[in-house]
């Protein structure tokens, strides 16, 4: 943990939030049937700095080690304003340096095209051939998931530079800032294709379609093409819910509808109202998660849809829907803070079970509240808002990221109250949204709700052992 974290955490020091965006113009052809695609991209963006910028960082996630299994994402080119330039692609093959012409006065603009191809790890077989693959960037029989699939622009935080952490083999990997995109997506007829985005029109192209997308001020951009999938779309207030399932999971489909529908009516009531007019609920072959969250749409694992009844696939739903609010709409570090997109994320499913079976949901907190008190006292050199890179197994981090991290939202809810609590998760929500969020922020709008201090909860919780106040 950084030496100024304490104090951050405690509220004596205050960092901004922050988070400048881009413009995307992504134009993408798929081969479901080989599991590869290619694409050009313009990135559009302003110098957040105050100082000429000579290089842009951009990421290739899906090359890394982790996560994302065998798959692999190449940039055949490049050019800045119209001027060919050599991208040198560094590391592990993630990072992606592109030099500039000339230098860029701050708020200067900035002007990138890529050419790029990829190929997406081979799950049609059955699971990924890495053990660390989580099934996110995979193409399998029936569906192609295709997160990170182009060059993502890495943020620029005003008070430490450029974000350029590593992926990690725990955790999510990308801290990302809003951005608006416009994609198109090339693709065999008869498939489906899904996306963080709203569909604004089709065209058909010989024995393809070109299906156009439009994202405003979201924070990725996910794409999702399946075959052989039933897709159906319900009005749920003010939002339109799709899912796409196998036929031989319709139940799982229908419950997933409903489950989402109701946690967006609970957290829109709780937390402030959705920000987005659509969401997709697509299932998937995932590894080593249950679902996985992206801007308007989730992921649900294919083996937790064979008893959508069971209550795990409930916490599955709540869970998810609720990084709409946490992650997709107030971005974190979720490599540095983890902690607050998924203990947010967390704590809010409880809320869920707790307005949907009232007290018969305290078991899963009270198992989830156990565990963490179990991994504080393994490993008291941790703490909930640890960075990724210290925790050293799936089942540590989980521990304290998620159940730690919910752990600590309930003593905050006990403390203060259900008025000033979810009043300050409100204007959290409100005054974050599209921006990058840091635990002081959190703790400072709850403290604002309540008018007093919760640095003895903040001590606790949020520091090590041998750093807390007493």
């Amino acid at each position: 943990m950084k030496p100024a974290l304490a104090l951050v955490i405690l509220g004596l020091i205050s960092i901004s939030a922050w988070g400048t965006g881009a413009v995307y113009d992504l134009d993408l052809h798929v081969d479901f049937f080989h599991g590869s695609f290619t694409g050009t991209e313009t990135v559009t963006y302003t110098n957040p700095t105050s100082e000429p910028l000579y290089e842009l960082p951009f990421r290739l996630y899906p090359n890394s080690p982790y996560l994302y299994g065998d798959g692999t994402l190449s940039v055949d080119s490049a050019t800045v304003t119209g001027t060919p330039v050599t991208a040198e692609t560094l590391g592990d093959g993630t990072y992606l340096f592109v030099p500039l012409p000339a230098p860029v006065q701050s708020e200067g603009e900035i002007v990138v095209r890529f050419a790029f191809h990829g190929r997406a790890a081979d799950w049609r077989n059955g699971r990924g051939k890495s053990a660390a693959d989580y099934g996110i960037y995979a193409a399998s029989p029936a569906a192609m998931t295709l997160a990170e699939f182009y060059p993502m622009l890495a943020p620029y935080d005003p008070c430490t530079g450029w974000v350029l952490d590593p992926v990690y083999q725990n955790g999510d990997p990308v801290t990302s800032a809003s951005s608006d995109y416009t994609v198109t997506v090339t693709a065999d007829a008869g498939l489906t294709v899904l996306s963080s985005g709203s569909e604004v029109g089709t065209e058909p192209v010989g024995d393809e379609v070109k299906h156009t997308f439009v994202g405003n001020d979201i924070r990725d951009f996910m794409l999702v093409v399946t075959s052989g999938y039933e897709t159906r779309a319900t009005a749920a207030g003010g939002t339109l819910v799709r899912t796409s399932f196998p036929p031989s999971h319709h139940q799982a489909a229908a419950r997933a509808a409903t489950l989402a529908a109701e946690a967006l009516a609970l957290y829109g009531e709780l937390f402030g109202p959705y920000s987005g007019t659509e969401l997709d609920i697509v299932e998937a072959p995932l590894g080593r998660a249950a679902g996985v969250e992206y801007p308007g749409l989730i992921l649900v694992g294919e083996s937790y849809c064979n008893n959508p009844y069971d209550q795990f696939f409930t916490v599955i739903i709540a869970h998810e829907v609720a990084h709409q609010w946490w992650y997709a709409a107030v971005g974190n570090d979720v490599i540095d803070e983890p902690w607050l997109d998924e203990g947010l994320a967390t704590y809010s499913s409880v809320l869920f079970l707790e307005h949907k079976w009232g007290k018969e949901g305290d078991s899963f907190f009270s198992s989830w509240i156990d565990y963490y008190r179990r991994a504080r006292a393994q490993h008291p050199d941790l703490s909930v808002a640890a960075p990724v890179p210290l925790f050293p197994d799936s089942s540590t981090y989980t521990a304290f990221v998620y159940y730690g991290g919910a752990a600590f939202l309930d003593a905050v809810r006990k403390r203060i109250g259900d008025t000033a609590f979810f009043a300050g998760l409100s204007s959290y929500y409100r005054d974050l949204s599209g921006r990058i969020a840091h635990g002081y922020d959190l703790i400072s709008h709850l403290e604002a709700a309540c008018g007093c201090g919760l640095g003895d909860l903040a001590s606790e919780f949020l520091l090590p052992a041998g750093e807390r106040v007493h």
